[in-house]
Formats: C-alpha cells, sequence, structure tokens
C-alpha cells in the first residue's frame, strides 16, 4: 500500500547542517524510498528557497511559508500572561492556518505526520478539517530542556523567565500530546517522563538514524591533539556547553598538554568570547561546507551538553563515522552507548579534562571504540530501520482508522 502523507515542520530540512534539519529529512527521505508520497509543509526565513526545493523535490513535493519565528524581547514580555510558552507562540500563524484550510479542500492524504511540538498546535484545527489520523513527532521533550536552561543559567532575570516557561511546558506539552493519534517519542526516557504527566497519551519509541554510507566512510591519519566541536551556536544548548568547556575543561587541558587544539565548527562561533591564554589553542572554522573533509583528520568530537532532551544527531553521526566522542551524560542520552565501549562520558570538569588527557595518553583502545562505535550504529540507528517502524505505525493507525470509520 502507497501511503500519502502530510507532513508538517517547523522549518526546512536544508540545508542539513544541524540536527533537526538532519532528523526531519531522514524520515522524509527513508518515508519515500519504501514508495509513499510526501507533501511537506514547513516554515522558511529566506526568500529564495530555489535550492532547497532543488534538493527536496527527488523525495517530496516541498511547500515553504515564509515567517520569521526569531525571538524577540518585546514579544517574549507580553509572553507572560499567556498559557502558551513563548518557544511555542512564535510557531502559531495565521499564514499556516490559512495554508491548510485551502489544501485540504483541494487534497486528500491517508495519513498526517507532525515534525515537532512547535507546530503540535494545528492538530485541532486538522481534525476540524479531516478525519485522517495525525501523529506527532516528538524530537525532544521541551518541559525537560527548559528546566535545564534554568538551572544552568546565571543570570537571575533569565534564569526566572526560564522557569516561567517550564511551568507554562509543564502542563502545555502533556495536554497538547495528548490530542495525538500517537505521539512518537526519540527514546524510551522521554516517553517514561511526558507519561508520567499524563497517561493518557497514546505514545510509541522511534529512534533517530544515519545514512549508511557514513558506515563505510574510511579511517584517516590524524593530527595529534586535536578535537573539534560541532553545531550552530544560536542554538542555546550548544553555547552553553561550549562556553562551559572553554572556561572549565580546556585549560586544564592544554596545561599538561600545550599542543592541544580545538577546532570550532559552529555558526556564530565569531562572537564567542574566548580568553587570551586560550587564543592561540582554538581555531574558528565557522560554518564549512563540507564538514566531513574538514574533520577527517581531527581525534575527538567534544559534546559538552548540560541541556537538551532527545538524542543528539550528530554523535550517532559521528560515531557511524567512525569518530572518537566525548560528552555528557545530557549528550548521549539516548543513545545506547557505553562509556569506555562505544566513547567516553564525563560530568564534570575535572573528570573530562582527566579523560580527555588519558585519551591523547593513548590509554583507551581507539580501534576498539571505533570498532564497538560502528558496530552500535549498524544493529540500531539506519533510517531504513527507521523507516521501517514509521511506516508499521502509519499503517497501523490507517487500518485503525478505516476501520473505525465504517462501522
Amino acid at each position: 500500500m502507497s501511503i500519502n502523507i502530510l507532513q508538517i515542520a517547523p522549518q526546512v530540512p536544508y540545508p542539513l547542517n544541524h540536527g533537526g534539519r538532519i532528523s526531519i529529512h531522514g524520515i522524509t527521505k527513508g518515508i519515500n524510498e519504501k514508495s509513499h508520497q510526501i507533501n511537506l509543509v514547513s516554515y522558511t526565513n529566506n526568500s529564495d528557497n530555489t535550492l532547497a526545493e532543488h534538493y527536496l523535490k527527488d523525495i517530496c513535493k516541498p511547500h515553504f511559508l515564509k515567517v520569521d519565528t526569531s525571538n524577540k524581547v518585546n514579544s517574549a514580555i507580553r509572553n507572560l500572561n499567556s498559557n502558551i510558552p513563548y518557544n511555542i507562540s512564535k510557531f502559531i500563524t495565521n499564514e499556516l492556518e490559512v495554508f491548510l484550510k485551502d489544501f485540504l479542500k483541494k487534497h486528500h492524504f491517508d495519513i498526517i505526520h507532525i515534525d515537532y511540538l512547535h507546530m503540535g498546535w494545528t492538530v485541532e484545527l486538522l481534525k476540524s478539517l479531516s478525519n485522517v489520523p495525525i501523529v506527532l513527532r516528538q524530537h525532544d521533550l521541551h518541559f525537560r530542556l527548559m528546566q535545564r536552561f534554568y538551572e544552568n543559567e546565571n543570570n537571575p532575570l533569565i534564569r526566572y523567565f526560564a522557569y516561567l516557561q517550564y511551568k507554562k511546558f509543564l502542563t502545555y506539552e502533556p495536554n497538547l500530546c495528548e490530542k495525538f493519534d500517537s505521539c512518537v517519542m526519540i527514546t524510551e526516557t522521554d516517553e517514561k517522563e511526558l507519561l508520567s504527566l499524563n497517561s493518557k497519551i497514546k505514545t510509541k519509541v522511534i529512534s533517530i538514524g544515519v545514512e549508511e554510507k557514513l558506515l563505510e566512510m574510511p579511517i584517516k591519519p590524524k593530527v595529534p591533539y586535536s578535537m573539534f566541536h560541532l553545531g550552530p551556536l544560536d542554538w542555546l544548548p550548544n553555547k552553553d556547553g561550549l562556553e562551559w568547556f572553554l572556561t572549565n575543561v580546556f585549560p586544564s587541558v592544554i596545561s599538561r598538554i600545550p599542543e592541544a587544539k580545538l577546532y570550532v565548527y559552529s555558526t556564530g562561533s565569531d562572537k564567542l568570547k574566548i580568553d587570551k591564554s586560550l587564543r592561540d589553542n582554538v581555531i574558528l572554522k565557522g560554518y564549512v561546507n563540507d564538514i566531513w573533509e574538514e574533520v577527517k583528520d581531527k581525534e575527538l568530537l567534544v559534546v559538552p551538553l548540560r541541556i537538551g532532551s532527545g538524542i543528539r544527531v550528530k554523535i550517532i553521526e559521528m560515531l557511524a563515522a567512525g569518530k572518537l566522542i566525548i560528552t555528557t551524560h545530557v549528550g548521549k542520552e539516548g543513545i545506547a552507548a557505553i562509556d569506555g565501549q562505544h566513547l567516553l562520558v564525563a560530568d564534570h570538569a575535572s573528570e573530562f579534562a582527566d579523560k580527555i588527557i588519558s585519551f591523547f595518553k593513548n590509554e583507551y583502545d581507539k580501534e576498539i571504540l571505533v570498532k564497538n562505535g560502528r558496530e552500535l550504529i549498524r544493529n540500531k540507528y539506519t533510517w531504513s530501520r527507521i523507516a521501517e517502524e514509521f511506516e508499521r505505525v502509519y499503517l497501523n493507525l490507517i487500518s485503525k482508522n478505516i476501520t473505525n470509520y465504517n462501522i
């Protein structure tokens, strides 16, 4: 059976330069490769989407709505009187409502797939326009992400605002998720925490995946004592983690290994405040077109996340590509990787620095770490496996819907 799917996303899954886009794209491409048809509706900040449309047209029929979802201080202040969290309110737009009303008059779908809680507000509108099942893909837990944010924030005003947002999400997120025919979580931890707030939510756990070609990427000789950081710094968890690493970990590393270098491949890296004692050891590369070419000779990926939820796409991608990684328990959350077996894990600054030093002193078997990491990804985290699981969810819901509709 070929399924006709309407997919709604908060961003265009192109270019594939951060985890959210990669995760949306992986689902779309994987489902399309199973001969299902997808219309993808997404917000964009760009006035020219020619490249994105050209890239996506082979896996879906894309529809772009020009919507500004950037943060604005005045809007955030006005949001204090709303029950809807600010990070959600930015995505509630008349443009999408008008589009969907017109689009669903002209097209029939078998199922509707919504990416991210940000677009979940459409569920009641969609139910009024169509009688097909609606699936929410929960890429992370917003109440947990916001809780970790305020707990790690030092600015008292920002901390208080974040705390208020966390309290809003505690009510808003579980109540909205209950309205979907299936809420597809990314980890069992996220599922358990969400159900603890509302046991009526119909959940399913499906992880994220990687392109299988990464598993065949050759291993190249490495620049000694080289580390690298990935991820846009306009995403707060990345910025927070990197600043923590530069302040609390990296000075200890270079005091013992002065040759150590950190390469930062991150948009927004030009705004980083780097202590003058570290400047010779930090190389700001910014955004690069071919990240794989850049990091092929780097030894250790540093993912010092303290805030977050869901799964870090960059970790499973880099494990698949045979890269060695050090992260926190927040960073590896949802990934069935074991400290010392697939990657390295540390939460406290001194432990983080000590493990990096031990790594560079060859106290870990790097070949075994690479082998184990790739084996883990091959067995659990390829997009073809993930697409099969989504397909089963879709077909099950469609079958139940047909049965109920015929009764």
